[in-house]
């Protein structure tokens, strides 16, 4: 192994261990609105932020963090028991996930679009709270009952493939599709897609 190193080491050029740093930020958000009336809801806003390490050309260290919301409401009456009815619920998920990884670009840092793909190691987080809206039909009165689920940990593999466009020497903006799923449950990598766009800036 030491002898691998020592020859990639002497075959590959100086300037290619020259040390280049990019920061990236992401922002994603959706909504659906659904129902007979248009009275329920999904909103989904993803925020992310990264730093890739590049030691050679086209390969970096990939550190990322990024942080989901999940929002669902419902304004639906459902008779629970005779007196008693559901007139609204919200389900809110929150996930953390924090991974480290490679990533390997296609084209040069000098390109005008320079596509990318990264693939590693992430840790998720994630926590959710329910609220179950009641109304007492006999006193027409309601209150609010709050079910919150303990924070659950799940080591999980993540991958990215993002296009930035270059503006100018240092600053891009980035497009990029994500994937997080279950480690080596690689059948439900295509289940979970989140589309995002974003900027990146090389030092």
């Amino acid at each position: 192994m030491r002898n691998l190193l020592l020859a990639i080491m002497i075959l590959t050029p100086i300037s290619s261990f020259a040390i280049v740093n990019e920061i990236s930020g992401d922002f994603g958000y959706d909504r659906t609105i659904y129902g007979d009336k248009r009275q329920n809801s999904n909103v989904t806003r993803t925020y992310s932020a990264g730093l890739s390490t590049y030691f050679w050309d086209y390969t970096a260290l990939d550190l990322n963090a990024s942080r989901t919301k999940d929002v669902t409401t419902e304004n639906q009456t459902y008779i629970i028991t005779s007196g008693f009815n559901l007139i609204g619920q919200q389900n809110r998920v929150t996930t953390d996930v924090y991974s480290i990884g490679i990533k390997q670009s296609f084209a040069p840092r000098s390109a005008r679009l320079i596509p990318s793909i990264s693939v590693g190691y992430a840790r998720q987080f994630t926590e959710s709270s329910q609220d179950l809206v009641i109304q007492n039909t006999t006193t027409n009165t309601q209150f609010t009952n709050t079910d919150t689920t303990p924070k659950q940990k799940v080591n999980s593999v993540y991958g990215t493939f993002a296009l930035q466009l270059k503006l100018t020497d240092g600053l891009s903006l980035k497009g990029s599709i994500k994937t997080l799923f279950p480690a080596f449950k690689f059948n439900q990598a295509k289940d979970t897609l989140k589309y995002a766009f974003g900027f990146s800036w090389a030092f």
